[in-house]
């Protein structure tokens, strides 16, 4: 029989209210924190697991998928837009790589066996989960370099608050990216694409789009025409595109950048012009895209837009729209006011 079962029940509700009274303030504190901010409560957790992580291998896998799930959760999830944030599992193995199981919502990573400093675990761990987290085709359709090149730069963006990550991916850059030309290349432009916020609201929802659509089958014109897209969205940001169109196999996709406040509707009709030389030229043409930043330009790209819809629709074309405004980066200016529409044309029947 155990031992406090031989207490006297005086003593028992005595020894309860000790211990409650030193562990029940911390237990009601702990209850108010998850409720309220649940991401705080959740740093803490992540704290304490890198703590235990000194002390043991298991402990060490848990404290990364505890650290990845909070990433995900608390950055990932927001910017690019996942409905349910899969459970993380951590297991040591010969190789790393990471499984996204979708029936159970688990996302196995398996890291390569040995001691690492915690960080480096932690950025190997986000390196191979988050192609996964984008779309499970997005490694088997791509090649390795542009597949790596996306996992780095968002990596990157998602741990920027976190030096020793991001050194640790900055490591694995250096090491395994930067030696070949165009991973360079890639990685740069996809910096400066960013810095206008269509990383993620316009570069990668196409190649998601196309991978899903391509799976499971690999193309080596997929690879060519994916960084012609990047290379097109690129010169668009530095206001160096001559032909912003992107017309392809597998990519077919018109830029329209409203830079100027035109106001006046017929000030629009250049770019209505431009739009139905781009569909003669293009028949294959999937999107448009209505790109602004600031008020005025902003009010001007959705009138264009309403001009745009009513145009297409009158030559019979079936569209689907959708439109953001949102606070971004842009250029040098940290905050700005930014749009994104895009207008699917859908096959006709």
């Amino acid at each position: 029989m155990r031992w406090w079962l031989e207490l006297p029940l005086s003593s028992i509700v005595e020894l309860w209210n000790s211990v409650w009274g030193v562990l029940g303030p911390a237990i009601i504190a702990a209850l108010i924190l998850y409720i309220r901010h649940p991401e705080k409560f959740e740093k803490i957790i992540v704290h304490v697991a890198r703590f235990l992580s000194l002390f043991s291998g298991e402990f060490e896998k848990k404290a990364i998928a505890r650290e990845v799930s909070y990433i995900v959760s608390s950055e990932f999830a927001k910017s690019y837009r996942i409905e349910e944030v899969p459970k993380v599992l951590v297991e040591w193995g010969e190789e790393d790589k990471a499984l996204l199981d979708l029936e159970r919502n688990l996302l196995l990573i398996v890291l390569r066996r040995g001691r690492k400093y915690r960080h480096e675990n932690v950025a190997r761990a986000l390196l191979k989960a988050i192609p996964e987290l984008l779309a499970p085709e997005v490694r088997a359709v791509y090649s390795p370099k542009l597949v790596d090149c996306l996992s780095a730069h968002v990596a990157r963006s998602l741990a920027s608050d976190r030096l020793p990550i991001v050194a640790a991916i900055n490591e694995f850059v250096a090491s395994e990216l930067e030696k070949d030309e165009e991973a360079r290349e890639i990685l740069t432009m996809l910096v400066e694409i960013d810095d206008q916020s269509l990383f993620s609201r316009v570069l990668l929802p196409e190649l998601v789009e196309v991978a899903a659509l391509r799976y499971p089958h690999r193309d080596p014109q997929i690879d060519s025409e994916a960084l012609n897209l990047i290379k097109t969205l690129h010169g668009i940001v530095r206001g160096a595109a001559s032909n912003p169109l992107v017309c392809g196999k597998y990519f077919n996709a018109l830029f329209v950048r409203v830079a100027r406040p035109e106001k006046v509707e017929a000030l629009l009709e250049p770019h209505v012009k431009f739009v139905e030389r781009s569909l003669n030229g293009c028949r294959a043409l999937k999107r448009i895209y209505i790109l602004a930043a600031g008020k005025a330009n902003i009010a001007a790209a959705k009138l264009l837009r309403a001009r745009l819809e009513r145009e297409l629709e009158r030559k019979g074309l079936a569209l689907e729209a959708s439109e953001q405004a949102y606070a971004g980066r842009y250029r040098e200016k940290p905050h700005m006011e930014l749009y994104v529409c895009r207008i699917s044309i859908k096959p006709s029947r």
